[in-house]
């Protein structure tokens, strides 16, 4: 496992990587002028039934690459609302398309292309207003999930692998793999359960080696909710095409080769 300059340990490597790719003052900034934009848009589609509109994703988590970055909001929708999720989701999306914002379906939010921002909205219906139980949308599986996007939040801060995170989504983009990121911070804190913190590029080669052999055949469970297998967001060809990445890295390539 070399890299680029003998002098500079592989784990200083990657964290001069991290270094470049922390998301600046600035970008903070311009996701202070836009929250504004962003509520007003969610109120006027949603009315009463909005509770509030709040950063969330990569942001909230501390795994944000600045090369990655896109604006991350969830919508919070009051247990009041009649329809479900699903409906809810596909209303807003026909909102923004009529309103010209050219909605892009992902995962479980859409996406918006304001100027030289994308924004990611994650629609959250809430069971009950007195827990943080809610339903939220997979449109590659065409069901309603029920989760916990709070508890989300606090175990990734708990297991602590922030770092290996943000590496493994720069190795995922800079190989245009889909491999959405919640999944991949499962599959990443599964692999590394029981290894040091600290020790960055180990860690991470130990991910990359989880992914090679076991992302196929292994079910990664929501911890929010069993019965979401998170998982199945990928097809099993899809699974393979990572795991045969994360095996070309793993076949003696420096690591400059793997990850820049």
């Amino acid at each position: 496992m070399s890299v680029a300059t003998s002098t500079v340990s592989a784990s200083d490597y990657l964290r001069d990587i991290l270094a470049r790719e922390t998301v600046r003052l600035e970008a903070m900034g311009a996701a202070g002028r836009i929250d504004g934009k962003i509520a007003a848009l969610c109120h006027a589609w949603g009315s009463r039934d909005i509770v509030d509109v709040t950063p969330g994703g990569g942001f909230e988590k501390s795994m944000a690459n600045r090369s990655g970055v896109s604006l991350d909001y969830v919508v919070w929708i009051h247990a009041r609302a009649d329809r479900r999720i699903p409906e809810l989701y596909e209303s807003m999306f026909s909102a923004f398309q009529r309103l010209g914002l050219a909605p892009v379906r992902r995962n479980v939010t859409l996406a918006l292309n304001l100027g030289t921002m994308v924004v990611d909205l994650l629609p959250a219906k809430r069971l009950s207003m007195i827990s943080d139980i809610h339903e939220i949308y997979s449109t590659r599986r065409g069901i309603a999930l029920t989760t916990n996007l709070h508890q989300h939040v606090l175990d990734s801060h708990d297991a602590g692998w922030q770092e290996e995170v943000r590496v493994l989504k720069l190795w995922r983009d800079q190989n245009g793999l889909d491999f959405p990121s919640y999944y991949l911070e499962l599959a990443t804190q599964a692999a590394l359960r029981r290894r040091p913190a600290g020790a960055l590029a180990d860690n991470v080669w130990a991910a990359l080696g989880f992914f090679e052999r076991l992302l196929v055949p292994r079910a990664m469970l929501d911890p929010a909710n069993a019965a979401n297998v998170v998982s199945d967001e990928l097809t099993a060809a899809q699974k393979r095409s990572i795991a045969l990445a994360a095996a070309a890295a793993r076949s003696g390539r420096p690591w400059s080769e793997i990850v820049r």
